[in-house]
């Protein structure tokens, strides 16, 4: 389908959106996403050479609610993505390292779920969309919860499978642990100027993942500082112990946001805690590094932002180990990246990425990348 006509429908949702549905309350999201990513290899012999890749689709998520009654409703959410056009990797090593379009053309349900809420007690059975610390994504199961986010909460939560959509990303685990499936605790307390957060993740004798978040916001300042650990347990396949220290002061001058942070990884890196978390959509488009083994990264971000405009710029130096392949100690890595969004409407807007990242020559996982992005998004919520 020409892009054009896709950019056309988009605006008559956007601008039509109020007669459709008007007795649900649902969201709407859809997004046109083009990338073009560039690996800028330095082997003489081409197998790490200079290479691009270029991809565009169309991606939407849909969700409706519909209430039986003041305190039981049911959510229902889809989610799809079509690939427009792409042009991949002739490098065999670049290639394995993005999806294509026969592996994220999906069309899949995120959401089918019962759920119980009388404001201090929350209880959800079936396939629910989560956004946690380390868990992002839809996954088939029961959540509970006592209290609420403003005070005080605990959520426990069990589930079996797992899966996430995005427009150039989709992961699926089934059957985690032979069905005994993954489960946890999430307890929050706010104390004012002073939000704390405790989690706790067990995957019954394979691993247990478990941290802490405090953060600390007064007037135009705030604290950030997180915690977590990943360990092996008695059935896992290697010792795969993680950690992973994040911490950054943020401060507000009018309409300009400044964050200066630190992060440092265990001497394993990071692999366990990401499998199901959103860390590539995370603190830097491309890594920057820092989950290799005894990353130490310190970044600088900035935000401006007004009813129309948002602009954000962050830049981060890290310096690593590698063990896999062969031993490199110390290596140093850099990313910068920019983005520009423009408010078109209440319901439409436009966004621009540029990625750049510089990593060691000693590196033989990773080379120097760029990567260029546009978003189209039409977002649309009856409530």
């Amino acid at each position: 389908m020409n892009i054009i006509v896709i950019i056309f429908i988009f605006f008559q949702i956007s601008l039509n959106a109020n007669s459709v549905m008007d007795e649900v309350d649902f969201q709407f999201t859809g997004i046109v996403h083009s990338e073009v990513e560039k690996m800028m290899g330095r082997d003489k012999e081409n197998s790490l050479s200079y290479d691009t890749n270029e991809f565009t689709s169309l991606y939407s998520q849909l969700l409706i609610n519909y209430d039986f009654s003041e305190n039981i409703f049911v959510s229902l959410g889809a989610k799809a993505n079509g690939v427009l056009s792409e042009n991949n990797y002739k490098t065999e090593s670049y290639l394995r390292s993005k999806l294509t379009s026969n592996e994220i053309n999906k069309v899949m349900v995120s959401e089918a779920s019962l759920n119980y809420d009388d404001g201090f007690f929350a209880l959800n059975v079936g396939r629910q969309n989560i956004d946690y610390d380390w868990l992002l994504g839809s996954i088939d199961g029961a959540l509970a919860m006592v209290g609420n986010d403003d005070d005080y909460s605990l959520r426990l939560f069990w589930f079996d499978s797992y899966q996430h959509l995005q427009y150039n990303y989709f992961s699926k685990i089934k059957n985690i642990n032979s069905n005994k499936g993954m489960y946890g605790a999430i307890a929050k307390v706010d104390l004012g100027d002073i939000e704390l957060s405790y989690f706790d993740y067990y995957v019954q004798d394979l691993r247990n993942i478990a941290g802490t978040h405090l953060n600390y916001i007064n007037s135009n300042f705030g604290l950030n500082v997180s915690y977590t650990s990943a360990k092996a347990l008695s059935l896992a396949l290697y010792n795969y112990d993680e950690s992973f220290l994040n911490a950054s002061f943020e401060f507000l001058i009018e309409e300009h946001f400044f964050e200066l942070g630190i992060s440092k990884t265990g001497k394993n890196g990071l692999l366990a805690m990401i499998q199901m978390g959103n860390f590539m959509f995370g603190q830097f488009y491309l890594s920057n590094q820092v989950d290799r083994e005894n990353a130490q990264d310190i970044f600088l971000k900035y935000i401006y932002a007004n009813e129309k405009w948002r602009f954000e710029l962050i830049s981060g130096a890290t310096k690593y180990d590698n063990s896999f392949i062969e031993i490199q100690n110390s290596m140093k890595s850099y990313e910068v990246d920019s983005y520009l969004k423009y408010n078109y409407s209440e319901n439409v807007s436009f966004d621009v990425g540029i990625m750049y990242m510089n990593v060691d020559e000693r590196d033989p996982l990773q080379v120097d990348q760029s990567l260029v992005m546009f978003n189209m998004v039409v977002d649309y919520e009856s409530y």
